[in-house]
């Protein structure tokens, strides 16, 4: 259906006399049958001309010539055929020029796999041999690739990244460039750095692509990351075994064996969500309690955690601790959880039949950190020792708990 609608804009491209081209990562996947997320299009076409045949568009990268053309309520991208200028920041060209051949716009791209251009019979264009290549199944840079990796820095990450997704090599003179112009990598934003990190470590084969970071040494200007991925790579394949994405991050750190502070520092470098950050440490903090070994599994006190902690912590501590048994994974046992869960009078601090103003209002106390503490301990009381869940118990436990205590 996606396909059918984005034909209509090649077709209505090339009524108007203009060539019109399917390009990139769409061409790249319809050749290996893989799913097709973003249809591009380039055309010979200057954006003024395409923002005339298609009057429902938005302006989204005009300076470098292109359109996004709404059809059918769907959004494709409608790039002119360009060639681009000095790169002045290994990012982003200083100039771009529009230009009417397809080829000198193919030559600018990245990876011969992503410069090939399709028409609307299906006919491919491919002056870079990426066909070739995507048989071979190797990432290999277009032209000099040391002037690909110069030019735009992230593309060192791309080539991992897409190594790690199709379970592809690194062409040896591509490979060759990338160890050489790794220090570049320091001039790209941390957040295009951690977004292709992510998408890597989201993809089918992560283990190969931790284990490609390394070999190139792409994080030499960051030893905190470098280290991280140089330790972590051994058990890297267990990452294929977690779905969230934080829970893999946290994988990999208690593979590396970072410190809690270290982990800090790494997740304000890449400039994680505090979110991101709050979730990250919470799960390794439970890790370093559990202290579990790889493939050795061991019974867990669920009923404790989930108090302190919650069920859905409790959910994703169990999640990693699969992964970290999945050797074994036929020992453990995947129920303990939720009977544990089950088996609880009180789940949270919430079903006490007492809240924090009730204890401040019955020990005529002030607020204060007190509280927390005395709900804390009413709720292990309550779910442990028998003690009833009713106002007059747990005011009562409750004044013993601060004299005893001394709040």
């Amino acid at each position: 259906m996606v396909y059918e609608i984005a034909l209509r804009i090649l077709q209505t491209l090339e009524k108007n006399g203009y060539e019109a081209y399917f390009v990139g990562g769409c061409v790249r996947d319809w050749l290996l049958h893989r799913t097709v997320h973003d249809i591009d299009i380039c055309t010979n076409a200057h954006p003024g001309d395409v923002m005339t045949i298609f009057p429902d568009h938005v302006l989204t990268g005009l300076k470098h010539g292109t359109v996004s053309v709404k059809l059918e309520g769907l959004f494709f991208e409608v790039t002119t055929y360009r060639t681009e200028g000095k790169y002045e920041d290994y990012r982003r060209p200083s100039t771009v020029q529009f230009v009417s051949e397809l080829r000198l716009d193919l030559q600018r791209r990245d990876f011969t796999i992503n410069a090939m251009a399709m028409d609307r019979h299906r006919r491919l264009h491919d002056p870079f041999d990426g066909q070739e290549d995507l048989k071979k199944k190797q990432i290999r840079a277009v032209g000099e690739a040391v002037e690909r990796f110069q030019e735009d820095a992230l593309r060192l990450l791309r080539a991992v990244r897409f190594a790690a997704q199709l379970s592809f090599d690194i062409e040896s003179k591509t490979m060759a460039a990338m160890k050489q112009t790794a220090p570049l990598l320091a001039h790209i934003a941390v957040e295009r750095v951690r977004e292709e990190v992510n998408k890597m470590l989201a993809s089918a084969a992560p283990q190969w692509g931790c284990q490609l970071l390394c070999e190139a040494g792409l994080f030499v200007s960051t030893p905190l990351l470098e280290r991280l991925f140089q330790h972590g790579s051994q058990q890297a394949w267990r990452l294929s075994h977690v779905q969230d994405l934080v829970q893999k991050w946290a994988l990999l750190f208690y593979a590396a064996e970072f410190t809690l502070s270290e982990v800090k520092q790494v997740a304000t470098h890449l400039k994680m969500s505090k979110r991101e950050s709050e979730r990250l440490l919470t799960l390794l903090g439970w890790l370093e309690k559990i202290r579990p070994q790889w493939d050795i599994p061991k019974d867990i006190e669920w009923r404790t955690l989930i108090l302190d902690a919650g069920l859905a912590t409790s959910q994703e501590v169990n999640s990693l601790l699969l992964a970290i048994w999945w050797q074994q994974r036929q020992q453990v046992d995947t129920e303990a959880l939720q009977r544990a869960y089950d088996s609880l009078p009180v789940k949270n601090a919430k079903e006490l039949a007492v809240t924090g103003y009730d204890l401040q209002v019955a020990l005529k106390k002030h607020k204060g950190e007190w509280i927390g503490r005395v709900l804390v301990s009413l709720l292990h009381q309550t779910a442990f020792a028998g003690l009833p869940n009713t106002p007059e118990a747990l005011i009562a436990a409750a004044k013993n708990e601060v004299a005893r205590n001394e709040y």
